[in-house]
Formats: C-alpha cells, structure tokens, sequence
C-alpha cells in the first residue's frame, strides 16, 4: 500500500468521483493503491494517474478538485475528467454520454467543454443541481458535482483537458430512490472502456500542448 501521502510524481491524469461506489471499478480496472494517511479526501494513485473521492455535492467537487492539484502539483497539460452517476428524464439507464454543457442550477452559470471529433461516445448537456431532481422534467442530464468540479479543475488545467464523463442511472421510469451502491459501481464498470479512450484522446491533446509549450520556450 502507498504511504506518500505527497509524493515527488507529478500526476498528468486526475480523476474525479463523488462516491466509493464510482471509485472501486476504477481503481480496480487501472490498478490503482489507496495512498496513505487519509488527508480528508480518499485518494488512489498508481504512478502519473490519481483518483479522488470526494462526496456528494458540487462544493466537495470543487474542494477536492482544488485539494488534488495542489497536493500533485499538476501542470497546466493535465488530464482531468469527471466520472460518475447522473439521472436524466429520457435517456436509458447505462447510457455513456460527455457533457456538452454544464449549467450551475443556482448561479445560472454555463460552461461549455471543448469536446473533440473523436469523442468515445455521444454528448448531451448537463445540469447541475443543489439537491436531487425526482421529478425528471428537465432536459438533458443532472447531477450534483460537475458545475463545482469543471470551474475549478479549469483553473489548474487547460480547457481542452477537462471533461465531464457520466452514467445514465436513473430516469422517470427508474427513479434514483432505487439507486444503490451495487448498481452504481456495475454502471461505472461498463462505461471503463469509454473512459479509457477518453483518456487515451486526451492525452493526445496533452502532449501536443506540451510540445507546442517547449517549442515557445525554445524560441
């Protein structure tokens, strides 16, 4: 088990989830440890790759993700994603989709992700809220975290390199009272391909950012 708790790697991909559940299929699928001692946030790390769990809600999104990239030290061509859960009114329960925009319920804020022409699946827009939605009147996907989540990884990473990756759970024929631990991580488990290829095009991004970067400094 790792017992760094600040360690000399610089971590170039982070990942982001609100709940343990989200978090085990991951770890497991990347080969992740859980570092040691817990510093307030759960955080698993294998080389240049870090996971946080940060609970529900989009402050602890925000104060995880600030927490991550101070504690790794991430450059500005860091890849930052956000993976979990989220509900939507029409879409069917196991659907992978990017979010083409994310709205702050209660600021009214929108921000819009660059996503690219090789996107691993399709895009929807997504809607952050303060508490959850049982109703399923609104369109597109919510959630409670990517509004918290988007503004401040932004601040560490470049636009291009963060993006926000949910999971259809539940909808207004399956509502989320019937969300449990269990179904969440078999839904987390069955989107790892496309997160895997996510990453794998953000990278992509990453590494031209670099070079482009050591290019201005050598001019």
């Amino acid at each position: 088990m790792l017992t760094d708790a600040c360690p000399n790697t610089v971590s170039l991909i982070n990942l982001l989830v609100a709940l343990p559940a989200e978090a085990k299929p991951i770890a497991s699928r990347l080969d992740l440890e859980r570092v040691q001692p817990d510093l307030g946030f759960p955080l698993f790390r294998r080389g240049q790759i870090s996971l946080i769990v940060t609970g529900p809600g989009k402050i602890n999104a925000a104060a995880g993700a600030a927490f991550l990239g101070a504690l790794e030290r991430c450059p500005r061509e860091a890849v930052w994603v956000n993976l979990g859960v989220a509900g939507h009114a029409g879409r069917r329960i196991g659907d992978v989709l990017l979010a083409s925009s994310i709205t702050d319920e209660g600021s009214g804020r929108v921000w819009y992700p660059i996503l690219g022409q090789d996107r691993p699946c399709r895009a929807d827009d997504l809607l952050t809220l303060d508490r959850p939605d049982l109703i399923y009147q609104r369109e597109g996907m919510v959630d409670m975290e990517a509004s918290g989540f988007f503004a401040t990884a932004c601040r560490w990473s470049s636009a291009e390199l963060v993006q926000v990756l949910k999971v259809v759970s539940d909808n207004s024929r399956s509502t989320a009272k019937g969300l449990t631990a269990k179904l969440a991580r078999s839904l987390i488990g069955d989107a790892l391909e496309t997160l895997e290829t996510l990453l794998a095009g953000l990278e992509v991004r990453a590494k031209l950012l670099r070079e482009t970067g050591d290019r201005r400094n050598d001019g």
